[in-house]
Parts: structure tokens; sequence; C-alpha cells
């Protein structure tokens, strides 16, 4: 179990660490937060907690877990192997248990008080449609089945008491409702919990799972839950702000447009489903807890990156797939690469194809799969071997009409408001002919491995290398 428990802890162990930094100058919300977190994120910074977000004094913290050594920190392991760890935790889910009271009920705020403008909400890019909340936990129940879903999904502000959300076709917030699509239902929104809820949460675990048990399972111990005042779901009780409500599916106001974690704006300004707030919690001297989106570099090219990659090494069933790696270029989600010990020609279509299928794999748009040598995290192995181990007619397979996402901007507009339909590609980048393919020419194996063990006798300064997870 890593040495923390809740949200709190976390940023008392990233300062310890030197990865959190204090913004203690006023940060106009309109733009100039959004541009901090730009500058910072494309310098590898670390997670900042804005003290005074548009002169208000509730905190906004950002960028927590958006590179691979903090969510390493947040697992207790290095960040190599994240994947791992996550696999061997969530074999074990723990289910929540319910207390009388918690935290995040410190302060209750009902009806006409339940106002959202009391906020620091940000507006984080030039072409938003308004102030948005971009890390809120939709925390719902299957009418039918009575199983739990939380899910993260964006909100759009639109005034006091009324929130926008965009959920996808195959959301499974959407999912559980197949059955009565346009009936009002209740939700609860928990922002600021202990940082493996999001983890767990943004991750397309297989239907019907609990992700508050798979975060209860990556703690190592199980979630304390309490009542909502208004709707008859529960949430996290350490969390700093809940916002209790009903969706109204049927009642639709305009929406976006959003920067999305494509680096594009992510589905254009339509009618969309609302949420009515009927009360707000949240613990005396509340942190809200955002991320920021846009082009990549971002949180979610991690977020939900490293919860990905592990669920498709439990869910593939083929052997020797040795690593995955939802890539940041594609926005932690449309790009994979896999390395594999190839069984034999066409292995790697079919490890293409097992990705596509498993359901952590619905979004995913192109896979590219090489050979056990090739590191999946190092972009210019990656692309070396697409260069010199593919022919293009023998080792590309184009794929029409799969599940894709709703705000790839690549997709046409019919697409991406109705069911979102893609063509997706397979590259496989092993070796074809392995046996008599021409060797990879480097030193030997020991004189790379002396000149490592020794370099500090040469006197050379060096760089993070390429492939390193950060």
């Amino acid at each position: 179990m890593a040495g923390f428990t809740g949200l709190r802890e976390f940023l008392a162990l990233l300062e310890q660490e030197g990865e959190l930094a204090r913004v203690g100058v006023p940060v106009a919300l309109d733009q100039e937060l959004g541009a901090v977190c730009v500058h910072s994120l494309r310098h590898a910074g670390p997670a900042l907690l804005f003290q005074q977000p548009g002169g208000q004094d509730i905190p906004i913290l950002v960028n927590l877990l958006a590179t691979r050594r903090r969510y390493g920190l947040a697992l207790g392991c290095a960040p190599d192997q994240a994947q791992h760890e996550w696999n061997r935790r969530v074999a074990r889910p723990l289910p929540p248990v319910l207390v009388e009271r918690g935290p995040c009920q410190e302060v209750v705020l009902r009806g006409d008080d339940a106002d959202l403008t009391r906020f620091p909400v940000p507006t984080w890019n030039a072409l938003d449609g308004g102030p948005y909340l971009t890390l809120s936990c939709h925390i719902t129940r299957d009418p039918a089945s009575g199983a739990r879903n939380a899910a993260i999904y964006r909100n759009q502000v639109h005034d006091r008491r009324t929130l926008g959300l965009l959920a996808g076709p195959f959301a499974h917030i959407m999912l559980q409702r197949r059955a009565a699509p346009n009936e009002p239902f209740p939700v609860a929104i928990a922002m600021g919990t202990d940082p493996r809820v999001p983890m767990a949460a943004s991750v397309p675990v297989p239907f019907g799972t609990d992700e508050l048990a798979v975060a209860g399972a990556l703690r190592g111990a199980p979630l304390e839950l309490v009542r909502c005042q208004t709707v008859p779901l529960e949430v996290p009780a350490d969390a700093e702000v809940v916002i209790e409500g009903e969706v109204r599916p049927t009642e639709r106001r305009e929406e976006g447009p959003f920067g999305e974690y494509t680096g594009h704006y992510g589905g254009p300004r339509l009618p969309r489903p609302t949420i009515h707030v009927t009360a707000v919690t949240h613990r005396r001297d509340p942190i809200l807890h955002l991320a920021y989106q846009g082009a990549p570099p971002h949180e979610t090219d991690v977020l939900t990156a490293v919860g990905k990659e592990a669920e498709l090494l439990r869910q593939i069933s083929l052997p020797g797939v040795r690593a995955v790696h939802y890539t940041e270029g594609g926005g932690g989600v449309l790009h994979v690469v896999a390395a594999v010990d190839k069984a034999y020609e066409g292995y790697g279509k079919m490890v293409g194809m097992a990705i596509f299928g498993a359901p952590a794999g619905r979004s995913v748009k192109q896979v590219v799969v090489v050979d056990a040598d090739v590191d999946p995290f190092d972009a210019l192995a990656v692309e070396w071997a697409i260069a010199t181990r593919v022919q293009p007619h023998r080792d590309i397979e184009i794929l029409r009409e799969l599940p894709g996402s709703s705000i790839d901007p690549s997709l046409p507009l019919a697409e991406q408001t109705r069911s979102a339909r893609t063509s997706k590609i397979v590259i496989d980048a092993t070796r074809y002919d392995a046996a008599s393919f021409p060797p990879v020419c480097q030193p030997a194996a020991e004189a790379l491995d002396r000149v490592e063990r020794d370099w500090a006798r040469y006197e050379i300064p060096v760089a993070l290398g390429r492939g390193r997870q950060r």
C-alpha cells in the first residue's frame, strides 16, 4: 500500500518529493490559469496548487498525475512498473464501506444556497464555451442491476444550479440507462478525492464493475463512503467537494465548445443533457481539484493511459505481450504501441485486433505492434521500427465502421453526434521472417553494460534518455 491516505496526505508526499509547486500570486481564471498549466506541462513541471485563483480563497489543484513519476508515487512503485502494479492490486477489488459522516459534508448547501458560482471555475482555452469543471467523478447507479458506476466527464457551469454534461453513446453512464434513456436519474459528482479514485474512474473497466472497489484495491484499503444529502447515492467521505443533482437527458442546453485531450475542440456546440443541482457539500476549507485539457502533453496522457495499459494487459489473452503504451501524442486515448514476443507471421496483427476488441481498447484508433527489442515508450525507436520493418502492402490493415471516440475531430460531424463509428489501423512493425532479417547494429551487450556502469569516469553530462518514463 502506498504510504498515504487521501488527497491531502498525497500532496504532502509530493511536496516532500519536490513534485508540488504552490502558486501564491493571483491568477486570472480566464485563460491565464490555463496558460500557466500549458507552460508547466511542456516543461514536465510539478503539480500546481493555485492559492488565489481569480482572487478567491478556494485553491485550485491541477496537473496532479500528469507525469508517470507522480502516478508511480500514488501507487508506491517505480514509474515503469505502474501498469503491472495496477493489475497486481485490482486482482482483489475491495468494496467500499459506509460510514456515518465525513469531512466532505462539513458544509452543506441545499436548494438556492447550492450556488456553483461560489467556486473559482476556469475558462481554460481561448474558444471554450464557458467555465468548465474537468475532473468530475460522476457517481450513478444502474436502476435495473443496482451496480454503481464512477466515471470522469466534463461539466460546463451554465449557471448557479445547472451543469452541462457530455458523455458519448458508449459511456457507462449512458449504457446503464439504456432501458429508459430519457428518464431523469440521480448523480453525485465527487471532486478532490483520494487520487486512486480518479485513477480508477478514468479507466474503462468492464461494464458493471464498481470503480470504487477498484479504487479501494489500488489504495490497499476500502474507500469510506457517506450517504448523500438529497440523492440516493454514496460518495467518498474524504472528498473536497460534492455536487448532488439530477441528470435530465431531455432538458438540454447549448454546451461547448471545449478544448479536449485531442488538442482540438471536442464536439461542436450542441444542445446536451443538463444536471440540475440539488445540493453542494464540501470541507470547511475545500481544494478544487481540476485538470487542464488541450494539446498534449497533459494529464490525460497519464491519468487514463496507465490504467488502460494495465487493463489491456489483463484483458488480452494472447501470450507474449510484453508491454503496451498509450502515447502522449494520442492524448493517452487514441494510439497504442504494443511490444510482443512474435510467435509467428501475422501475430502482430492478431495482437492489434485483440486490442481493438478489449473494453480498454474501444477508443483506440491506431495500434503499432513492435518486437520485444523495441521500447514502446521510446517514440524514436517506434518510428525506427515502422521505417525499417514495415512493408505497407503487407503489414498495414485498415478496418472500417468500428466504435471510436465521439470527440475525435477527424470524424465527420454526423458520426461525432451519432454513433462515433471510425476506421482503425494496425501497423505490424515486427520483423518479417525474423531468422533472416538483418541484425541490429550496435556494440556488444557487455560493452554497453560496462560503459553504463562506469559512465561517471567519462565526465560527460547526460540528460534523461529517450524511452524512460518521467
